[in-house]
């Protein structure tokens, strides 16, 4: 970004500067400075996309380790896989106590 926006007037004026505009797009803060130039800009909708895809990636891994934890769990309530195959395996057992009762009642 240095490199695009040194020769502007009121542009980045050294490395330092331009890497904490980086730092500052990347973690979505912000800043008070705008590239001026075309490819400056375009430099800045690619730092502010490879940024949404990171932080994207890190908050998908840690929403996945927080879901497989629950899921683990009988008591919790986001995934219910397990509660959902207790609750067939119980409408089996149903079924074959219904069976054996019609069976038994046309003897």
């Amino acid at each position: 970004m240095y490199a695009f926006e040194k020769d502007i007037e009121g542009g980045l004026t050294d490395y330092a500067t331009a890497l904490w505009w980086t730092t500052m797009i990347m973690t979505t803060l912000g800043s008070e400075y705008w590239p001026q130039t075309t490819e400056g800009r375009i430099l800045c909708l690619v730092i502010a996309l490879f940024a949404f895809a990171v932080f994207g990636y890190i908050t998908a891994t840690i929403a996945t380790f927080f879901i497989g934890r629950d899921a683990e769990s009988k008591e919790a309530e986001i995934a219910g896989t397990k509660q959902i195959e207790e609750l067939k395996d119980e409408i089996k057992d149903l079924k074959k106590v219904i069976a054996d009762l019609s069976k038994k009642m046309l003897k």
